[in-house]
């Protein structure tokens, strides 16, 4: 027999006899030669991380964002179907639907149309997309920012207190004020933050700002911006060094050193 074939038997086999000696929530571990414990939310897992579940314990439901973590419930736009999981309503600006995806309660600043399945925003909630109402008592008063834990629902127009979110500590000399489009791991305890209007943020693993560069002075940066969101991506980053692309010049900084590596005019056509 070929000797790859048994040597895959053979692993199958031992892989067999220590599951069997693992407890339900635990899983063997051929490195470490023992059971390891799964998370907490883990009833069976296939590594110890909290974002590595296979099925859910009793009274959690696996999460719409990532099938392999578990949550204490649905968020208030999603609706929990017969597998036990979180599954987010389809219809715009919608908080309750049902498992067939039809609309029963639409979000604050929205009202229901029933015949067509839809929720529509309401006629001067704020005068700008980039305003937002916080909280019930200031129904007529719109902010350009949202407070402290709490994030900007560009749908609705209001402040949402975020839930189980990364919150970002922010001093008084470092204010990162710009909407975050993403977050990139740069080295084992530090993270770039990049946000609208090539605005970057070096953070430790604590989400504490250690830097802040824009790395262009956009003029008008509203009118590249739809519902939060830039129009076009003119961030990158390449490694522990982040680009700008959006404004007259090309210009990338190392953000180990906070060194300008590359700068370039770029030509203005009209």
């Amino acid at each position: 027999m070929n000797y790859k074939i048994i040597s895959i038997i053979f692993l199958c086999a031992i892989k067999i006899c220590f599951c069997n000696i693992c407890k339900p929530n635990q899983i063997y571990s051929l490195v470490a030669q023992s059971c390891l414990q799964c998370s907490d939310s883990c009833n069976t897992c296939f590594n110890t991380s909290e974002s590595a579940c296979i099925t859910c314990e009793d009274n959690l439901f696996k999460s719409s964002d990532d099938s392999s973590t578990c949550v204490q419930k649905c968020s208030k736009n999603e609706f929990l179907n017969e597998n036990l999981e979180c599954v987010k309503c389809q219809v715009y600006g919608c908080v309750k639907c049902d498992t067939n995806q039809i609309c029963g309660q639409c979000d604050q600043n929205f009202k229901l149309d029933v015949a067509n399945n839809q929720c529509i925003l309401m006629n001067n909630v704020c005068p700008f997309l980039t305003y937002f109402i916080y909280g019930q008592s200031n129904l007529k008063q719109c902010n350009q920012e949202c407070p402290q834990s709490f994030y900007q629902n560009m749908e609705a127009q209001i402040c949402e207190e975020t839930v189980n979110c990364i919150q970002i500590e922010e001093s008084q000399k470092l204010s990162f004020t710009q909407r975050v489009t993403q977050i990139w791991p740069i080295n084992e305890d530090q993270y770039l933050v990049i946000g609208n209007a090539c605005t970057f943020a070096l953070v430790d693993n604590n989400w504490k700002v250690i830097h802040i560069q824009m790395l262009q002075n956009i003029e008008d940066n509203q009118i590249l911006i739809s519902n939060g969101n830039e129009l076009t991506q003119e961030s990158f980053v390449i490694g522990n060094q982040g680009g700008c692309l959006a404004g007259s010049k090309l210009l990338v900084i190392n953000f180990q050193t906070f060194e300008v590596v590359f700068e370039r005019i770029i030509p203005q056509f009209i």
